[in-house]
Formats: C-alpha cells, structure tokens, sequence
C-alpha cells in the first residue's frame, strides 16, 4: 500500500518529514517525496492530514487499564467519600455474583473530606462483603472489617518488610494499608482467570489504539499473566505491540519469582524484570530525605542496598534488563548505587532503567547520565496530581519535581508515559500538553522551568520511548526497515497552541500499515 498526500512528521532526524510511504509486508519500504514515490496499484490518500509514528506508552498496566472496564468499580474522579460509598453500593447490586467488592482510583486530595476513607466508612457500604479499595497510586488501600476477618488480620499482626498499617489513637487498625503490608490481605481475593486477564488485555487495546497508542510497556506482571500474553501472541491475538516486565518479588513475598525465558516477537518483548523501590508521590508513600510538608513523614523504602543487589545479579548477568520504580530522591540513590555495583562486577551493555524518577537530586541526575540508566518519567502526573504535589512537597522539592526540562538538557535518556491507571486519561496528547505548560488541572503552574517544546515531546512519546523499551531499531519513527505504526491526526501538533494541544485528535491508526478497527 503507497501511502499518499500526507504531512508525515517522521522522528527520523536524517528526514525529518515526507509526504508519502510505500508499506509491504507490515514495514515501510520506502519513504519520502511524493514526486519521487515507486509504483503502486494500491493508493490511500491521507488528504493532507498530519502522520505520525504511532505513540509508545513507556510505562502503562495495561491489564490494570482493561480491569478497570471489566471487573473492578472505577472510582477515579469522585468528590466525597459519600458518592464513593454510593457508587460502592451500586456496584455490589449491579455485581452480585462477585465474591468481593473491588474499586480502585480515589484521591483524597480531591474529594470534600481531604482525607482518607477508613475501615468505618467502607462497614456503611457492606459487613457482609469484603471490600477492597485501592487509592490512585495502587501504593495504598482500604479495606471493610469482612476483609480483615477474611485476612484474619489485626493490629498485632506482623506485616512484611515496606509495608505500614494506619492506626487510629486507640492503637486499633483504620483500615489503610500502606505499601508491601497490603498483600497480608489482598493474597485472600480469589485470582483472576486467563479469560479475565484476556478480556482485560483486549479492552485496554482498543482504549489505546482509538488515542494512537500502537505500542505500551506493561511494567510488572507475575508469571500467570506473562503466561496470557504468550498465548495471545500465539493465537496472533495481540492487536498492538507489548513489552512486558515480569515481577521479580512481589509485595509481601520472601522467596524472589524465578527471572523470565527472553521472548522476541513482532507483537510481543519480554526481556526485563521489574521492582519496586518505593511507593508513590501523590499519597506521601514515595522515599525522601526532607520531610513531607507540614508532616514528620519520608516516605517508604522497600529495599536496602544489598537486598536489591542480591535480587538483581542473576538477571544483570543473564543479560536481561531491570526496571526499577524510584521516585523519591531517598529511593533514586540506592537504586543507582545498585545498579553501579552490577555494571562495575559485571559490565554489561545493558540499559537498565528508572522508572518515574520523580525527584532527583543534581549528584542523581549526573551518576544516571554516567550510567547511562533509561528514565521513565510521566509528565501527566503534573496535571492529575499536581494539587498533591502542590500541597505534600515543600517548595524547594516541588521545583525539582519531574525535572523533565533539566533532563534533556543534561543529555539523559528519556522517555513519556501515563502510568495509568494511576492517572485516569491515556491520551498522550494530554501528558504533552502537560510537558508543554506544566499546568495540573486547576491551572496551577508546577516548576515551569523544566517545559519542555512540542518537538520534544513528540520524540519522547516515539523515539525516546522507543529506546526505553529497546527496539528502536523496529519502531518509533517512520522510516525504511521500521514497523508502519503511524497516527493520522485532525491537527498539526506544531501549529497547535500549547494550552490546546489536548484538544487534537487521533482520526485512525495503523499497525503494520492495516487500520486498526477498534470497538
């Protein structure tokens, strides 16, 4: 198929635009001037739209994204604990062949009460039904008196390491369970099965590719899931390429998960394992040195220096790569100390990576670029948590806050994501918009020297987070050789203001030059 008449933005520097591509086979075979375009009996006219490479999402549970528009209660948005307990009770009528009620996405910040929900608030919806209620972040969750009798746990009883229990003044469980120390009662929730976790896969695909995401890492996943995506990318079921981490201990496990088989596919990477260093910003759980504001609180480490060495050799040696979550600047030093010890015992060529990297200090910022260390930061995190941001952090930490700007400019390697559904959009557009004007969504401005151009951004949505996932050699811009996984768009991104880029939208998408029928 020759593709015609189209504004092609390519993110190749040695051609950085075109008007026409011929694609045989699934790949671009050639590329460039109309006027100089090969024969071909079969024509597509893109009628002077823009053409993009299709977007790669670094960083997305894309399981998490389809779970939450099949089998758990999205609450994302919700103003009051008391619309949470009503749509909490509507869902359980609607559900009621579920065993527990499950729910994910509240932030605190935003609702009327500014505060938690508690044990007690989730006993108005139900006592006969455990409830499981996890916050935005998935850092930290509530939990109803039925699910702590399933669990059979109490304020006595121990929690493994990186993990805190909330307790009121009486010493007694609140029902907030922080971190590693939510797994002593989210083992008791029945698994999903491979259907479920199928179904999940495919509702995440169609809600990507309708916003021109042809390619998502999904950053952590145990063996059971990691075993689906294998057997859709054999019964060639993948509508989109993945990349997926398999989890190497997951929370409150003491015997680490065995290091995954390498898998190669056109649809499907697995190459990497996945930790979790700390917790997350917007719920005060991620690992710093100063104090949250107003608050005798720094976070929580998960790991010491020598744990997560011990955790990292076999795959460091193996050749595999490591995917870290960091984001306080507490948890960022010991994740680099342990990845200098690997490359220094074992030298390796590997690009092993951060993901988040959320508040780094200058010294971080200059032993990731001798490293040489991948950095996954989410730029829509300015605009969906940026209140929390705006109220936990003191002002000198806000200013370094997702220093996007100061990255580039120091020449580190990086890439663009949404972590959703920690974040309820996964328009790309919106987290560039966010990179462009560092707004949350009040319109309050979070350290606006780390901007970023819309060039930038476009690149670090493509390229940057092509080299992340490493197959930049496949994807990430149209050029000969490469995958044709391209976007048509109503705008110009370029011509578009920075307060408006939102706004664009992505008219078809293609995978390996065939448009993507999306439901």
């Amino acid at each position: 198929m020759l593709f015609t008449n189209a504004h092609i933005l390519t993110q190749n520097p040695e051609m950085p635009t075109a008007e026409a591509m011929l694609v045989e086979n699934g790949k671009i075979s050639w590329i460039g001037a109309q006027r100089d375009a090969p024969f071909s009996d079969k024509i597509t006219d893109l009628n002077g739209k823009t053409v993009l490479p299709g977007f790669i999402d670094s960083h997305i549970h894309v399981w998490k994204v389809g779970n939450l528009l099949t089998y758990t209660l999205d609450v994302r948005g919700v103003a009051s604990i008391a619309e949470l307990q009503e749509k909490l009770r509507k869902f359980d009528k609607e559900n009621p062949q579920n065993q527990w009620i499950q729910a994910r996405g509240f932030n605190e910040i935003t609702m009327l009460e500014g505060r938690m929900p508690t044990q007690a608030d989730l006993d108005a919806v139900s006592l006969d039904k455990p409830i499981y209620l996890l916050r935005t972040c998935a850092h930290i969750a509530v939990f109803n008196t039925k699910a702590l009798q399933i669990a059979q746990v109490s304020a006595q009883t121990p929690l493994p390491t990186g993990g805190i229990a909330d307790l009121d003044e009486n010493g007694e469980l609140t029902g907030v369970f922080r971190e590693t120390a939510m797994s002593v009662v989210t083992q008791h929730i029945p698994p999903f099965s491979a259907a479920q976790y199928a179904k999940m896969i495919h509702a995440a695909s169609n809600e990507l590719l309708k916003n021109g995401v042809t390619s998502a890492t999904d950053p952590g996943v145990l063996a059971d899931l990691l075993q689906v995506y294998q057997d859709l990318d054999a019964q060639n079921q993948l509508k989109m390429r993945f990349n997926v981490m398999k989890i190497r201990l997951p929370d409150g496990g003491k015997q680490p998960l065995p290091n995954p088989e390498a898998y190669f596919s056109d649809n499907l990477r697995i190459d990497t394992i996945k930790f979790f260093s700390d917790g997350g910003l917007s719920g005060k759980t991620a690992a710093v040195s100063r104090p949250y504001r107003n608050l005798n609180e720094f976070g929580i480490l998960r790991f010491e220096e020598d744990d997560l060495y011990d955790l990292s050799i076999e795959a460091h040696q193996s050749g595999l790569r490591i995917a870290i979550h960091a984001i306080g600047d507490r948890a960022i030093e010991v994740v680099l100390k342990v990845y200098q010890r690997l490359y220094q015992a074992y030298p390796s060529a590997q690009h092993h990576r951060i993901e988040h990297f959320g508040l780094p200090t200058d010294a971080q910022l200059q032993k990731a670029k001798e490293l040489g260390i991948s950095l996954c930061p989410q730029p829509i995190f300015i605009y969906e948590m940026g209140a929390n941001f705006r109220k936990y952090l003191d002002d000198k930490a806000l200013e370094r806050t997702y220093p996007i700007r100061t990255l580039l400019d120091m020449g580190l390697k990086v890439s663009f994501s949404t972590d959703a559904p920690v974040v309820k959009s996964v328009n790309p557009f919106v987290g560039i918009q966010a990179a462009l004007t560092r707004k949350d969504s009040t319109g309050a401005t979070v350290s606006i020297k780390e901007a970023v151009s819309i060039k930038e951004a476009l690149w670090l949505y493509t390229m940057g987070s092509a080299e992340a996932n490493g197959n930049a050699h496949e994807v990430g811009s149209l050029e000969k050789g490469k995958f044709a996984d391209f976007i048509v768009l109503n705008e110009n991104p370029l011509q578009v203001l920075s307060e408006n880029v939102c706004n664009i939208l992505v008219e078809k998408t293609y995978i390996g030059g065939m448009l993507c029928e999306v439901i």
